[in-house]
């Protein structure tokens, strides 16, 4: 593709639009002087936000199209700018994703793309995704299997050449288009609020969304790879359409742009002379957000408002501020209203949460709900409706807790569980299912029955061995079980981690598990002389306690083929101590850094 760095090389730009298939062309004769002023009010810009350092290394994402081909003339003349003002070494490369979906147009704008980051002599990064396959595999739209794949490509690229952040090429137009598009679905104020100048993307979390595995290594000349100057990097051309790895990324991408219309950039594009690809996909109407672009927003414009775009730019202002406002709001009331607060489960006071009027409410479930997965995860409107219903009070005129409907759940996606309990609302993470969920290798009755087994109870059997410490992970506690004779001052050695039964009925192997539902045994009363109050369900034992429902799924359970201990609660009658005993079993429940071997 030579023919593209000649055609550079002789006018800075390739001639402007007139087809799909051409470079476009365009006169010079007219443009504004807001098209000659434009690089000072995207200086301005770029400072006011903090988007951009003279010695900052940026990768700038072009597709080859008008907006992002103004992009990279800006940040050219930019870091010329700063060169000779000597105000830093603005570091920049190129990267480019072909999405491979109008077959060879999409190769000539790859090349087009590679021709223009030589003709800078900039670093250029691109990759070939499989966009079709990829959409049809993990069920989504066109639009949002290319958006996934080009944003993990980007940070791939980003990665392997160290650059502080991705820099795309979002106008003013594209920021009211997904304004309207949010506002069509209902969206809540963060999709009022558009998109942000800067923004921290969450990539590789949904369902089975991927995270780039490495590209193939590239070779470079020894000062090339020194400096990046000239250095063109590309990975192998096969299709990137499934070696990918699962986990979670973050990654910073900045929108110069976003304060410009297209118009402006045309502008400015036909007074430099540039060039720049027509994406024919663009114009078709049976993407939704070419039906915005080219049916509504023309509505718009022409019967009710032609500056349309700058309004929606100050409702995203607006709106932006207010999300700010309650995400501010939602932190303050989250720590007041935390009881109890671990790495994969949190619980909210209900009474302290319903003094919240309910927009906080849904802020701070979505917090909560944020803390849990870490990443910047959005319950919808309705998944946050669900679980506000689980909280109402069963009578509305009545402040009693008691009044709500205890043991009432809701799972979240199949990620995390939330639930009404005796002491508060707790929201606690399903590790295993979303394993399982992840790796898609289960059937929808396999994980509804393994979501049953970690709502319940835990499967885990650990054998216990007398005379050894046996921790239990889930509990993070230890059992030491101790063979010895019945000591004289036994009683005073009993509290609800400290108990002794008699060493001759204990028959068979001790293990631990968890409760299962209909476990049955025979509470002792409160002291061995008062007696059994015969077989009980251990849920209703639970239930008369007011056990509160998540912690009993952790409770550890000693037996030897019937219930000896529920631990931390209760022996059972059949294993008491009696004038008869002789030698006894002292059973401990331990922290799980407490090393206690003996008494």
């Amino acid at each position: 593709m030579d023919y593209w760095i000649l055609l550079l090389q002789q006018s800075n730009s390739l001639p402007v639009n007139q087809s799909s298939h051409e470079t476009a062309k365009v006169s010079t004769h007219h443009y504004s002087i807001s098209a000659m002023d434009l690089l000072q009010q995207f200086r301005q810009h770029c400072a006011s936000h903090r988007l951009v350092q003279p010695d900052d290394r940026l990768l700038l994402a072009v597709s080859g199209g008008l907006d992002s081909r103004v992009m990279l003339d800006l940040f050219c003349r930019l870091r010329e700018q700063w060169q000779v003002q000597k105000q830093g070494q603005l570091q920049l490369a190129v990267a480019h994703v072909n999405h491979q979906m109008r077959g060879s147009e999409s190769d000539e704008d790859e090349a087009f793309v590679k021709a223009l980051a030589q003709a800078a002599n900039l670093p250029f990064y691109s990759q070939r995704i499989d966009v079709p396959r990829y959409a049809q595999t993990h069920k989504l739209s066109l639009e949002s299997a290319a958006r996934e794949l080009r944003y993990e490509a980007l940070e791939e690229f980003r990665q392997n050449w160290q650059g502080r952040a991705i820099m795309t090429a979002h106008t003013l137009d594209d920021q009211a288009e997904t304004i309207l598009d949010h506002l069509l679905r209902g969206s809540g104020l963060a999709g009022l609020a558009g998109m942000a100048a800067l923004t921290d993307i969450q990539l590789g979390f949904h369902h089975e969304k991927f995270v780039m595995a490495p590209s193939p290594p590239c070779i470079l000349k020894t000062n090339e790879r020194r400096s990046g100057a000239g250095a063109v990097l590309s990975s192998k051309s096969e299709p990137l359409e499934g070696k990918l790895q699962t986990g979670q990324l973050q990654t910073t991408v900045l929108r110069p742009l976003l304060p410009f219309s297209r118009q402006q950039l045309e502008a400015y594009g036909r007074y430099r002379e540039l060039s720049w690809r027509e994406d024919r996909t663009n114009v078709d109407q049976k993407f939704r957000r070419n039906r915005i672009r080219h049916e509504l927003v023309p509505l718009l414009k022409t019967r009710f408002n032609p500056q349309i775009a700058r309004s929606l730019e100050r409702l995203a202002t607006i709106a932006g501020a207010a999300d700010d406002y309650f995400h501010t709001e939602a932190e303050t009331a989250l720590s007041k209203v935390i009881k109890e607060t671990q790495p994969d489960k949190i619980i909210l006071d209900i009474e302290q949460f319903w003094k919240y009027f309910e927009i906080v409410q849904r802020y701070v479930i979505r917090a909560v709900i944020q803390r849990l997965m870490n990443a910047q995860v959005e319950p919808t409107f309705s998944e946050t409706a669900r679980i506000l219903a689980l909280t109402q009070r069963s009578d509305v005129s009545s402040r009693n807790f008691a009044k709500t409907t205890l043991g009432r759940r809701f799972i979240w996606r199949l990620q995390i569980e939330v639930s009404v309990d005796h002491d508060g609302v707790v929201f606690r993470r399903l590790e295993s299912v979303e394993r399982g969920a992840k790796s898609g290798k289960r059937k929808a009755a396999e994980r509804t029955d393994a979501l049953r087994s970690t709502l319940y109870a835990s499967r885990s059997i650990i054998p216990v061995k007398i005379g050894e410490r046996c921790p239990i992970p889930e509990a993070a506690m230890a059992l030491l079980v101790e063979r010895k004779g019945l000591p004289p001052d036994w009683r005073q050695q009993v509290h609800p981690y400290s108990q002794f039964v008699d060493a001759e009925k204990v028959a068979g192997n001790l293990i631990v598990r968890f409760p299962q539902p209909g476990d049955r045994f025979m509470p002792l009363r409160g002291s061995a002389a008062a007696g059994s109050i015969g077989s009980k369900k251990l849920s209703d034992f639970f239930t008369d306690l007011k056990v509160p429902l998540h912690r009993r799924r952790v409770i550890p359970i000693l037996e030897c083929g019937d219930i000896v201990w529920v631990c931390g609660y209760r022996l059972d009658d059949r294993f008491k101590i009696t004038p008869a005993t002789r030698e006894v079993l002292h059973l401990r429940l331990l922290s799980s850094d407490d090393q206690s071997l003996t008494v």
